[in-house]
């Protein structure tokens, strides 16, 4: 994997510390993904087709994913830089990682670590043949207590220590390991609370998705 950029800069008023992911080139992401070949699409979403790929490190070579905006994507660059900007500054075992981005040449890509199980919504819906084949894998009462268990961990972390509202809580959002351990993904349309304890929500334009969202979110375009 390559290293993180010592020299702290900001790109597109996201604040990049040396702490923070990496930026690709797009001739290392064309290479990690032979020309963002179709056959390793693993899957497709509201910003474009994610592509299963492989970058070289110091252990060799890690298998990562790459999430491609689509040009005609109703999503864009705020929520490219939504997204940077919250999962740099954010750990958690029950959180994607972001390794990395480009956006070189138009393109806007993320990087982030491979979930080899897919999303929570493929194995409930069974609606990803292509990865899975004919035999699915059907997730036990067990596995299920923990997956709910696993988000809502997730979930406590971003709401009572980093004040971050997700804002598109959902099954496409949660992603599992080889281990099937949960973890949520997808900040681009997140937000960051209030730390005024006098202040009781945040009012803000809906976002997220019909089905998942609050309805006392929709009707008053408060968050709490």
């Amino acid at each position: 994997m390559p290293s993180l950029d010592p020299v702290n800069t900001t790109t597109n008023g996201v604040y990049q510390s040396k702490e923070s992911c990496h930026c690709f080139s797009l001739a290392e992401i064309h290479l990690a993904t032979n020309n963002f070949d179709d056959a390793l699409v693993v899957g497709r979403g509201g910003f474009g087709k994610v592509y299963k790929g492989f970058i070289n490190d110091a252990d060799g070579t890690t298998v990562v994913a790459f999430k491609r905006l689509n040009a005609e994507s109703k999503q864009g660059a705020k929520e490219f830089w939504t997204e940077i900007k919250t999962l740099s500054t954010l750990r958690h075992p029950h959180l994607v990682t972001l390794i990395g981005y480009s956006d070189e040449f138009g393109e806007m890509i993320l990087v982030y670590e491979y979930m080899i199980n897919g999303t929570l919504a493929e194995l409930l819906y069974k609606t990803s043949r292509k990865r899975y084949g004919p035999d699915f894998h059907h997730l036990n009462w067990e596995q299920r207590i923990n997956i709910c268990i696993g988000a809502a961990h997730g979930l406590d972390y971003l709401h009572t220590e980093k004040r971050v509202i997700h804002r598109d809580v959902k099954t496409t959002n949660i992603l599992l390991d080889e281990n099937w351990k949960a973890k949520i993904s997808d900040f681009g349309l997140s937000r960051m609370g209030t730390t005024n304890q006098l202040q009781t929500h945040v009012s803000t334009e809906v976002r997220g998705t019909f089905g998942y969202l609050d309805p006392q979110f929709f009707s008053t375009c408060r968050l709490t």
